[in-house]
């Protein structure tokens, strides 16, 4: 190799200033491009630089000198190479995996079967704009220089920064449990044979997924998986029939001298724990954890074991082989940890035009006009996602030989496939940052991230719309799946009528009526049947299946039309509402209709509801959905005619007088999680009924912005509604609170910001004096503000804002919208497979090119059977969309 040039060493002692070797706590982007999903093991490797240690594929790094003015880069180049077993060692079946893990293909850790070779060049960009690659170690490179690009070969990167953010922190560091260091043992005189053989629940005679009480001595067996796996559930009724007082346990089977699984039952806690005096306590059964070895799956080998069990694609296409798809648009998502929601709702997105336009068909001026730090821009991140998606760059070109989606030995090696991966690290960590959940690696509601992400995207937007459009004064992206729900409310006691300000939305929640199902009589009957099984003995059971008497009747479930779903939600009601003329909460008729149809309309199925236990449980019925959808049926309603008369100003919920309509519950699950955060018992209901049971997040939102109110820690007055009362009995409980003026505080804090105070009282009118929601409402009209602001100031009812339920954020629905048709076409499907959202799986199919493709993570399949009786997201897009923003 020739000695570096006078210009290149010129070159390189002109950037030392801007160097410095990297801490352990700095960002180092070394493992995957800002703007793309290239990668050291992409075919032009990845440059990363050495002044802002930023990381760029071979297509950008060039772009990043120019802006930057940055020379020195480290090239990264990785290669897999096989691994050929030596002479007499075989070729055995390959280890099974005992690990859960990020990054790896599957998600699993597994032997190796090959080697990773890295290369290393310093490539310093001269003054003609020519890349000069120098092959590392070389002793003509400055020290100083050699020294901080070993420091960036060393570093973890951001990608292991990631995953100890998220994953680790989730799954390996438990915290230490509070019952630990004072654990009550019983001294009942009871010993544990050393001998995992004499191991056996104590009240099933089960061997396996054993947990020892630490406290009472008492052996049971795990909880039930949601697939019907797992164990008796002895340990936990154990734990309940003891008065719920005895909560630590571990896992027999896994105690070594290092330590073991620990599960608190604990209302506080019900986790896995640590427990630091675990030799202590086990000792006191007479069990040495220096003489005991591993002899059964921790917690998370048994979560291997479970998601390796199941082939989620087939679920879904009962039993069916699926031919697999490849190409553009067909590139599936790398789970990174539970991100399953987050791969279904993406794909599920980018199917959408308007999204497409934006986010890649504006792409080269996103990228030119990328700010410092590209990793935090919106725009960016979402280009590029979409880019990994909907182009041919990361399609494998080998994939097209594999003709069926079957096990490892019929599809290429994941594991050679790694400059393909599109893993969606930074659009994850961006959009879920600061967000006590989806900053976190655990499996979230798909429905719950769709309200987290259109709310980010609106703020989002404000600050780059023209670089998502090429000019100003377009809409947000939101709108187009923004809509508004009307309501007309008459008073059963004087016929008096009122038309409050309609509501807006971005998701249809449908409640599941199985009053409404098809097929109770054959359910009750299957079920029956089941009951009998499970009583006769286990001779007459075996005669009976020899006999084909009892049928295979697992799959039978109630069905449910759609319609039904639809005319509970758009039902007739009676709510209490207090009319000004009667002086108290009257019974008060509640019809709703939509104002607008939006041009993509995201409906949810509430497949979770909550029993007389206050425990969740997922409601698994069939709804067969149509492909073609027509609401025209529930377009709005005519409107004040000229025999009505209007309902006088200021009224609302509550009053004295007893009233027939139902009352609506807070949903215990979300109380459960706001008194968890801390927060009390009544302004945790109050917040749940507040927000219609939307969501925790909007709940918390909620308790934030009230907690000061004096009534906050009163028990919450009964409120009428259910059903349709989703989108509409938000109306009673808010125009008492909506039509009280503006706090004089908040429409200082808005002039602050540069608005009028007839602006600022306007948008706070329009959000039910909501300072957070008022400024999003200011920001969001740009041009239109002044008319916006008229309009609101000149309404005769005095009621303003959105309602509670699936509430759409700051965008308003489309002009273009309020003549529209309601008819529409299923272009989305996202379901759920699991008890509860904490666990499970999430898939999605879509509809492109007139057919049905399945999306399972990094796995894209040619679809036979798409579950349309069995969604939790439906995506319909409207036929007369036009499709231009």
């Amino acid at each position: 190799m020739s000695s570096l040039s006078p210009a290149i060493l010129s070159l390189i002692r002109g950037q030392f200033a801007k160097l410095h070797i990297p801490s352990a706590h700095e960002k180092v982007y070394k493992d995957e491009c800002l703007f793309s999903f290239d990668s050291p093991f992409s075919d032009g490797g990845l440059y990363v630089n050495l002044v802002t240690l930023q990381g760029y594929g071979s297509e950008y790094f060039m772009m990043d000198a120019a802006k930057t003015g940055s020379c020195l880069y480290l090239h990264e180049k990785w290669f897999q190479v096989p691994i050929v077993p030596a002479a007499g060692e075989g070729g055995g079946a390959a280890e099974e995996p005992t690990k859960l893990a990020i990054g790896i293909a599957g998600g699993f850790i597994t032997e190796a079967k090959f080697e990773l070779v890295k290369e290393h060049h310093f490539v310093v960009v001269d003054a003609s704009g020519a890349a000069v690659s120098i092959p590392l170690p070389n002793a003509e490179i400055p020290e100083f220089v050699s020294n901080v690009i070993q420091g960036i070969i060393e570093h973890e990167g951001m990608k292991g920064k990631m995953q100890l953010d998220t994953w680790s922190a989730d799954q390996e560091q438990t915290i230490e449990s509070r019952y630990a260091r004072d654990l009550v043992q019983l001294p009942n005189g009871k010993k544990i044979s050393q001998n995992p053989r004499d191991w056996r629940c104590e009240m099933s005679g089960d061997t396996e997924n054993l947990w020892l009480n630490l406290s009472t001595g008492y052996i049971g067996g795990g909880r039930r998986n949601w697939d019907g796996s797992g164990g008796s559930g002895a340990a936990l009724q154990h734990f309940l029939e003891t008065g719920s007082q005895y909560p630590l346990c571990v896992k027999l089977g896994t105690i070594t001298p290092h330590g073991a699984d620990i599960y608190s039952y604990a209302a506080d806690e019900d986790t896995m724990v640590k427990d630091p005096l675990l030799a202590q306590h086990l000792s006191h059964w007479g069990i040495d954890i220096m003489q005991l070895e591993k002899t059964d799956k921790t917690m998370g080998e048994m979560e291997v074991a479970l998601n390796m069990k199941y082939d989620w694609s087939r679920i879904l296409e009962g039993g069916e082989e699926l031919q697999t798809l490849s190409g553009p648009g067909y590139v599936g998502l790398r789970n990174i940890g539970s991100s399953c929601y987050l791969n279904s709702l993406m794909q599920t997105l980018l199917v959408v035009p308007e999204i497409q336009a934006r986010y890649l068909g504006q792409r080269a001026a996103i990228l030119e006009s990328a700010p410092a730090d590209p990793s935090n821009d919106f725009a960016v991140q979402m280009s590029k996602l979409a880019a990994g998606v909907l182009t041919d760059k990361y399609v494998a070109p080998d994939m097209s030989a594999v003709t069926v989606m079957q096990e490892d030995e019929t599809k290429p090696n994941e594991q050679t496939l790694e400059k393909y991966v599109v893993a969606p690290r930074m659009f994850k960590q961006l959009v879920g940052k600061g967000h006590q959940e989806f900053s976190s690696g655990r499996q979230q509601d798909a429905s719950e991230y769709f309200q987290h992400l259109l709310e980010y995207m609106n703020r989002a937007e404000r600050t780059c719309l023209s670089r998502i459009t090429g000019g100003g004064g377009a809409p947000l992206t939101a709108s187009i799946f923004e809509f508004c729900i009307k309501n007309r409310l008459q008073c059963q006691t004087t016929a008096q009528v009122k038309y409050p300000r309609p509501s807006q939305y971005n998701t249809l929640e449908l409640e599941i009526p199985l009053d409404k199902a098809l097929n109770v009589a054959e359910v009750e009957l299957v079920r029956e049947r089941k009951r009998a099984r499970l009583e006769s003995s286990a001779e007459k059971a075996a005669e009976e299946a020899a006999a084909k008497l009892l049928p295979d009747d697992e799959d039978v479930k109630l069905v449910v039309p759609f319609e039904a779903c639809l005319q509970k939600f758009f039902q007739e009601e009676i709510i209490a509402y207090k009319n000004p003329s009667v002086g108290y909460a009257a019974p008060t008729k509640q019809q709703v209709c939509f104002k607008t149809f939006p041009r993509y309309l995201m409906v949810k199925l509430s497949r979770y509801a909550q029993g007389a236990d206050w425990v969740v449980r997922k409601i698994d019925a069939r709804v067969p959905v149509p492909e073609t959808l027509d609401l025209s049926g529930y377009r709005e309603f005519q409107g004040v005619t000229e025999d009505e008369v209007l309902m006088p100003e200021g009224g609302g919920g509550g009053g004295e007088a007893p009233v027939s309509a139902a009352e609506t519950t807070a949903d215990e699950l979300i109380v459960a999680q706001l008194m968890g955060m801390g927060f009390p018992e009544n302004g945790s209901r109050r917040a749940a009924l507040a927000t219609n049971n939307s969501s925790v997040e909007n709940a918390t939102s909620w308790v934030f912005e009230h907690m000061e109110d004096s009534n906050f820690n009163d028990p919450p007055s009964p409120r009428g509604g259910s059903g349709a009362a989703a989108s509409a009995s938000a109306v009673a409980a808010s125009t008492a609170q909506d039509a009280a003026p503006p706090p004089a505080e908040s429409i200082s804090q808005l002039e602050s910001m540069g608005f009028t105070s007839l602006q600022a009282q306007a948008a706070l009118k329009a959000t039910g004096n909501s300072l957070e929601r008022a400024a999003d409402w200011l920001f969001s009209h740009g041009d239109t503000l002044d008319e916006a602001v008229g309009q609101i100031m000149a309404a005769s009812d005095g009621d303003a804002g959105a309602g509670g339920g699936s509430a759409a954020s700051a965008s308003a629905p489309l002009d273009s919208d309020e003549g529209a048709e309601g008819k529409y076409t299923l272009v989305g499907i996202i379901s759920h497979m699991g008890r509860n959202t904490d666990c499970g799986h999430y898939v999605c199919h879509i509809k492109k090119e007139g057919e049905w493709a399945l999306f399972n993570d990094d796995k894209v399949a040619k679809s036979k059977n798409p579950p349309l009786d069995a969604g939790f997201l439906y995506l319909f897009k409207r036929d007369d969309n036009a499709g231009v923003l």
